[in-house]
């Protein structure tokens, strides 16, 4: 018995490492944090552990009931089968791969799938050993991405302008599709150059060709600053030019001082451009047209007044001389003849004083407004008396300007004014009011006032409302004021109602225009 006893013992001790090492197994294969199942040569579930009916949802004892092909998404129902024959083969030592499996609630679990073989003592195949790790977190996260890389892609390539974006190294990565329609070059061609002036003749502004140096990435990269608006033209077969302008700006990581990159957009002002062109040598043509005109108008003024006073001289003589000798009819028509010399007198000193704003014109400089006032109200002194006027006015600023032409402007105001004055007494008022960058003058009378269908018209040269017996004039002098007005950078308008009186308005700029 004793014997017995002993053996019995020495058995138990023999048997115990197996059985402690079996009990490890089942806890390791039980709570590991992967799911993990013995898969039968038939495809169906032997053994699985917690965590694989967690990811699956379903319980072990139903899962022993069902094969991986069964709750495989129809989608990836043969992605395991096509790397089997290898595998029990022995060709590969595992499969590894991503798959889809329907959960018992329907929905979609990703699994990242590693599959093993266990073989007996002749290396034939017994089971599989499968390992399952959820990745669906992972894969949402991915395909969050995409679509967001995707749309972001999608809005880049509808924009209008041109996008490149340029590595570290100030070649290019990556392009839009408005960035091959305006190079007219394809993507392939341009993803990898070292910027697109390298791959196209480019020409600055003036003509002189872009060098590598003058790249605008690396003026960018070279100053550390941005550029914005920079011109360049590139010059195509033919002899044309196709005009870019171009912005730079650095990619940075979040929180990081240091650039990853440079973005680059590009857009095609080529339009723009020859308007720009069209523009600038109408301008200096009518500039040109204008001085001439001026000009001219200056020289046969100040010409044909010699002549008029020879007409004029020797018409007073006849008229002095043959005065009491000559009948009714030639009285008349000598009168009409002196009027008539001394209204063309007048139309050409006008005329030439009209010229004489664009052309004689003096530089500006400091002027205290109430001074050239003073002296227009001087030199109106006599008109002002024979009408009994009165002429007032409030503080007025200091500016810059022609101080002989601001004096010309007011003395043809108050002298339209009194012009046309009504039946009562004349009031006319000064006055200026502080803008944001100029000056606004009011000159206000209670005249007879102006039609509105006459506010722009009467500042047009030669355009008078009335006839010259009525109200005498040759419909100068506001076309001189508008053009002194504008000269000094500023706009003059009248408002007005008829009977009642006129104010007209001129502004005058408070940093000087230029002469």
């Amino acid at each position: 018995m004793a014997k017995a006893r002993a053996a019995g013992k020495a058995r138990e001790r023999e048997a115990a490492p197996g059985a402690a090492l079996d009990e490890r197994f089942r806890r390791t294969f039980e709570l590991a944090a992967s799911g993990i199942a013995h898969i039968g040569l038939n495809r169906r579930f032997m053994r699985a552990n917690r965590r694989l009916c967690e990811i699956l949802g379903y319980s072990e004892a139903e899962l022993q009931r069902l094969t991986g092909r069964d709750i495989s998404h129809p989608d990836d129902l043969d992605v395991i089968n096509r790397e089997r024959p290898k595998l029990y083969a022995g060709e590969i030592d595992s499969v590894r791969l991503e798959k889809r499996y329907v959960r018992k609630d329907g929905s979609t679990v990703w699994v990242n799938f590693t599959m093993t073989v266990e073989r007996d003592a002749a290396g034939e195949p017994v089971y599989e050993i499968a390992i399952f790790d959820d990745i669906t977190s992972r894969k949402a996260a991915e395909e969050a991405l995409r679509e967001s890389e995707e749309r972001f892609r999608a809005v880049v390539d509808s924009a209008n302008e041109g996008i490149l974006v340029y590595g570290r190294n100030l070649r290019i990565v990556s392009a839009n599709a408005a960035a091959a329609r305006i190079l007219d070059l394809p993507l392939a061609r341009i993803v990898g150059a070292a910027g697109f002036t390298s791959l196209l003749p480019c020409v600055h502004p003036d003509g002189s060709p872009v060098e590598e140096q003058d790249r605008p990435t690396r003026i960018t990269a070279r100053s550390g600053k941005p550029l914005t608006g920079h011109v360049i033209g590139i010059e195509r077969q033919g002899g044309t030019v196709t005009w870019l302008s171009v912005n730079t700006g650095f990619i940075r990581r979040p929180g990081e001082a240091d650039w990853q990159g440079i973005v680059s957009t590009i857009a095609d002002i080529t339009a723009q451009r020859i308007a720009e062109v069209a523009l600038r040598r109408s301008y200096e043509e009518l500039q040109r047209s204008n001085a001439e005109l001026e000009q001219f108008a200056y020289v046969a003024s100040h010409d044909l007044q010699e002549p008029l006073r020879m007409v004029s001289s020797y018409t007073q003589l006849v008229q002095r001389r043959y005065e009491g000798k000559l009948d009714k009819d030639a009285h008349e028509f000598m009168r009409y003849v002196v009027d008539g010399a001394a209204r063309m007198k007048q139309l050409i000193e006008d005329l030439l004083a009209y010229s004489r704003v664009g052309t004689r014109g003096a530089a500006f400089r400091a002027v205290e407004t109430e001074a050239p006032l003073r002296r227009a109200i001087s030199n109106l002194r006599n008109a002002i008396e024979e009408a009994g006027a009165a002429v007032t006015w409030d503080p007025l600023p200091a500016l810059e300007a022609d101080e002989g032409q601001l004096a010309q402007l007011f003395q043809n105001l108050i002298g339209n004014a009194l012009k046309f004055r009504s039946a009562s007494v004349p009031r006319i008022h000064i006055s200026a009011s502080e803008q944001a960058d100029e000056w606004q003058f009011r000159v206000i009378d209670n005249g007879i006032g102006i039609e509105p269908q006459y506010f722009e018209r009467i500042f047009m040269v030669f355009q008078r409302l009335h006839n010259k017996e009525e109200y005498p004039g040759t419909g100068i002098g506001l076309a001189i004021c508008k053009k002194v007005v504008e000269r000094h950078g500023g706009r003059i308008w009248v408002v007005s109602t008829p009977g009642t009186g006129s104010t007209f308005h001129f502004s005058l700029r408070k940093a000087p225009h230029g002469p």
